[in-house]
């Protein structure tokens, strides 16, 4: 959530418990190229489509809701504070709680999530700490900033289930954080932006942000740009010859199968082919052949 710390953060020029990631380059969304120039006002926050906005707001209503749910399960009571807090050393770091427990050095962060992404992704057993890389490094954040004993992770999951995580205070992993963050602040001091990660799936949009219009001018490219330009026709043709094998192989794979629905590999995995029909509605009826694959033991 932390909608007020998305806001406060590039104007009071610190690291907030939401990108914690980004900062130590850790966070699949951004890099900290990215995060430098956000913070350093060189480009606004990230621009999201409408259905990210609509996730988001969906998030922000449904806050109080999963708080209520945690405080009746727990039986507990949770104060919500209305100030940015900030570390007693390193002033650059600050953090905005959903909420705290009252009566314990504990504190509570909320998340709305798609019940598939729960499923397949990075989430672990409930009350285990397993939960995705950036949240991980968002609640160390708050548990470094704040000082306290443990966070607790509050996921509705799919809208109708609630499943709690919770993270101990690691001292060794706060000390890292820190120096990381560290680390990161020394280039904003300094003006310096961090160099770009340009593997990142991130670095092609950012880079467009960056760079919106043309000029007209014509400039000569350094000779390492001959090199890139090699690269790029080199990765791009074997992408092609990769492209190319995948279909090679499924058309034979095909023509195995036949008509069958069903073509079992000798180490115990499948095929399934299904003749998929759907009537006109909206769009255009239409008809085709599923084809695809299952592991071994999974259902056909």
């Amino acid at each position: 959530m932390n909608a007020c710390e998305e806001r406060v953060a590039p104007r009071s020029r610190s690291i907030g418990g939401s990108n914690a990631a980004a900062a130590l380059g850790q966070s699949r969304y951004k890099t900290m190229h990215q995060f430098f120039l956000e913070l350093t006002g060189q480009i606004e926050a990230d621009e999201v489509g409408a259905d990210a906005a609509e996730r988001i707001a969906f998030g922000v209503a449904m806050e109080p809701v999963i708080a209520d749910m945690y405080a009746q399960r727990y039986r507990v009571k949770l104060r919500r504070p209305h100030q940015i807090a900030r570390h007693r050393r390193y002033p650059w770091m600050t953090a905005s709680y959903d909420r705290l427990i009252v009566g314990r050095r504990e504190g509570l962060e909320i998340k709305n999530v798609d019940g598939l992404a729960h499923r397949l992704g990075e989430w672990g057993d409930e009350h285990s700490d397993a939960i995705p890389t950036e949240y991980l490094l968002q609640v160390h954040h708050y548990l470094a900033v704040s000082g306290y004993e443990r966070w607790h992770l509050a996921a509705c999951v799919g809208g109708c289930r609630l499943v709690v995580y919770h993270v101990e205070r690691d001292p060794e992993m706060i000390e890292e954080l820190v120096e990381g963050e560290r680390h990161f602040w020394a280039f904003v001091e300094r003006g310096e932006a961090p160099p770009l990660d340009y593997e990142h799936p991130s670095a092609i949009a950012l880079l467009k942000r960056i760079y919106r219009g043309t000029d007209g001018t014509t400039i000569r490219l350094p000779a390492e740009a001959e090199a890139m330009h090699y690269a790029r026709l080199d990765f791009e043709e074997q992408a092609k010859l990769m492209k190319a094998g995948a279909d090679a192989a499924r058309a034979r794979l095909l023509q195995m199968m036949g008509n069958a629905s069903i073509g079992v590999l000798p180490n115990g995995g499948s095929y399934r082919r299904a003749l998929i029909e759907r009537k006109a509605y909206e769009v255009e009826a239409t008809r085709y052949i599923d084809f695809r694959f299952s592991r071994k033991g999974e259902p056909q």
